[in-house]
């Protein structure tokens, strides 16, 4: 039987030390892109942080200018700007950017299987940031990191504990490729269900294009009540009063204010912008910039809260479920209104005139919204309750390297 591997109580004792330059080759090969035979070229823009494996991909044609051949079994790591903490598998025969470090491990040293994990550990990420020179892009140089010692266990440990390793990151990747096939899902659902495909619908035929003939086309006005922020300006913002919701705000569908450093005065406030304050409920989308048609929903412990511009919020009207409204403008079918509606523009920037000008397949039964709402909010919720699970076995995962290492 396998002796299991205690991580609270590692024996150090017979580990030994090595340089870097022993633990790993640098592979130096570089080739011009169209020269290089091969069809993927990896960008330290494609390496996700503190993933090991490589998720996107890019052509050779993309890029210009001398790159790293890389092979499968390799590992990239971003030399450049080190903090990112970017080290990823290749599988595959490519090129890679010349601002990246391409290493083979050396078996005789370290179990290639666990050399991955080791690049991760914070032992090894912190002495790069340490090690590395330059101010606005700090970078590592070869000659600085080749000559870094680092404590490995002996090579009949290592087998051990790539296996405990791979076997936790193998729990991720099944976890990430069922939240993918429930974001798809998802995504489905909400077009066929704001498009009436999956209710409301009578055995006969009772429909005009993908619409029930039962639904209404409104403009959004008819259902929603909105708002836009005022126009504030850096003089008027305070270091105390009441918060200020900006674009910045809205990140991945929940309002975060934990760095808001904006507040307006309470004497201001209550003269002159006391009708912006936001309600609970209150949906906000940004409407410019990077950001726009990012959407959240203000909290009882966000307020008080007020909008700034470039911030609208919406509320439902009677006779409009609240939760049929909130999936609607979180919608990809709302966005790409919003979309056609600002083509031309220098930047994304929309407001109430186009606001007024988006219609949506509205059904007239409170009960067929409140069936479309609840079920989506269910997705959702189902959703989140991955992604929370999803962090904690990342949290995990590197808990464990770092105890390794």
């Amino acid at each position: 039987m396998t002796q299991k591997i205690d991580l609270n109580n590692l024996n150090k004792s017979t580990w030994e030390t090595f340089t870097f330059e022993d633990i790993a080759q640098k592979i130096s090969k570089t080739v011009k892109p169209d020269q290089a035979e091969v069809d993927i070229y990896i960008g330290l823009e494609h390496i996700d942080a503190n993933d090991i494996h490589i998720r996107r991909k890019g052509v050779p044609a993309d890029v210009k200018g001398g790159k790293l051949r890389c092979y499968p079994g390799d590992v990239i790591f971003g030399k450049r700007r080190a903090y990112q903490r970017k080290a990823a598998i290749v599988d595959f025969d490519g090129i890679c950017s010349a601002h990246a470090f391409v290493f083979r491990a050396n078996e005789e040293i370290i179990d290639s299987k666990l050399f991955p994990f080791f690049l991760h550990s914070d032992q090894f990420m912190h002495r790069m940031v340490d090690i590395s020179v330059g101010g606005l892009s700090p970078t590592i140089n070869w000659g600085d990191l080749k000559q870094q010692e680092f404590l490995l266990p002996p090579k009949e440990q290592q087998a051990k504990l790539a296996e405990l390793l791979w076997a936790m990151d193998s729990v991720i990747e099944k976890e990430l490729k069922f939240l993918e096939k429930l974001d798809i899902t998802r995504d489905i659902c909400e077009s066929e269900y704001l498009l009436g495909k999956f209710v409301d619908l009578p055995k006969q035929k009772t429909k005009i294009g993908n619409i029930p003939l039962s639904w209404k086309i409104v403009e959004l006005p008819k259902i929603a009540w909105f708002q836009e922020g005022p126009g504030l300006r850096n003089w008027q913002f305070k270091e105390e009063g009441i918060k200020v919701i900006n674009v910045t705000n809205l990140v991945e569908g929940i309002l975060d204010l934990s760095k808001t450093k904006r507040h307006v005065s309470w004497v201001e406030f209550n003269k002159t912008y006391k009708h912006f304050e936001c309600c609970e409920g209150d949906i906000v989308i940004a409407s410019s910039g990077n950001s726009y048609c990012k959407h959240a929903v203000i909290r009882q412990k966000d307020l008080p809260l007020m909008m700034n511009t470039s911030v609208i919020r919406f509320q439902p009207l009677e006779g409009v479920n609240y939760n049929f409204l909130n999936q609607f403008l979180k919608s990809k079918i709302f966005k790409r209104q919003i979309d056609i509606l600002i083509t031309g523009a220098a930047q994304p920037n929309f407001g109430p005139y186009h606001l007024n000008q988006i219609l949506i397949p509205f059904p007239s039964k409170i009960e067929t919204q409140e069936f479309i709402g609840n079920k989506l909010v269910f997705m959702d919720e189902k959703i989140l309750e991955l992604q929370t699970k999803i962090s904690s076995s990342k949290a995990l995962q590197k808990s464990l390297i770092n105890q390794v290492f």
